[in-house]
């Protein structure tokens, strides 16, 4: 979520869904279920989520450790808990407050923020890396 690239979210009866430009180009937040028993750890992670008032309070873990928490490199484990508050402040701002907890990579928790603009304008691309990688040579 702190990549800045075009995304859309949209809410269905189980779940709210948030497709983005990008690698992980796809994200469900269930509404309707608490999270899995039988968890596999994923690059996404498994989302539940539900209302108070007007935020949505989203509950992630299940993480596998090969990402970061941020485009600068900090790392996580396995057991990393992900708790966002995401609430409109207006017509055209969605803010984000995020709590990351990682016991095997922190010794306390701590907070982040996203702030989105709406931006009407702005359209999903296709993103592939291998092609948009400035760093990739293709031989041509």
């Amino acid at each position: 979520m702190f990549v800045p690239l075009p995304m859309e979210i949209f809410q269905v009866p189980t779940r709210v869904v948030i497709i983005r430009e990008g690698t992980q180009v796809m994200r469900q937040i269930y509404m309707n279920r608490q999270h899995r028993n039988d968890l596999y750890p994923t690059y996404s992670g498994d989302s539940i989520g539900k209302w108070e008032g007007d935020t949505l309070v989203v509950d992630t873990i299940g993480f596998n450790d090969k990402t970061w928490i941020d485009s600068g490199g900090l790392p996580h484990s396995e057991a990393l808990h992900v708790v966002e508050r995401i609430r409109r402040l207006d017509h055209d701002t969605l803010v984000d407050d995020v709590m990351i907890e990682d016991p095997m990579a922190y010794t306390k928790p701590f907070t982040a923020q996203q702030v989105y603009k709406l931006k009407p304008g702005w359209e999903i691309q296709e993103l592939v890396c291998t092609e948009n990688n400035k760093y990739t040579y293709h031989g041509k």
